[in-house]
């Protein structure tokens, strides 16, 4: 694992535009760090509406995008989570950085506090 990892948790509604694993590696090739996307989905349609019983559920199974930055130095990583926050935006929840690194988070929630993060 590498020294800085945080995981960016977007729900349903959350980034600017629809997160794409193509425009990440981009991102993790222009600044040096890896770049991954799971897709978890676990909403169904019925009665003419989309829902989602979330009661007793890990955070971890919701619907929801997340974006895994990684990288062995600090500026890089720094980099690479402004140019995610600058596309996307950052994550809005209170869980919107769940299961990072201490310091992955603390930089991740840093860049998110000193730009606004698009919200």
């Amino acid at each position: 694992m590498e020294a800085y990892t945080a995981h960016l948790r977007y729900y349903p509604g959350d980034p600017l535009e629809e997160i794409r694993q193509e425009d990440l590696d981009s991102i993790a090739e222009g600044y040096g760090v890896k770049a991954a996307l799971e897709r978890i989905e676990n909403r169904t349609f019925s009665d003419g509406m989309m829902r989602e019983e979330t009661l007793d559920k890990a955070i971890e199974e919701m619907t929801q995008d997340v974006i895994t930055v990684e990288a062995g130095d600090e500026a890089a990583f720094r980099k690479a989570i402004l140019a995610i926050y600058r596309k996307y935006r950052s994550p809005r929840t209170p869980y919107g950085f769940w299961g990072s690194s201490p310091d992955g988070e603390r930089v991740a929630r840093a860049i998110a506090e000193e730009t606004g993060g698009g919200w």
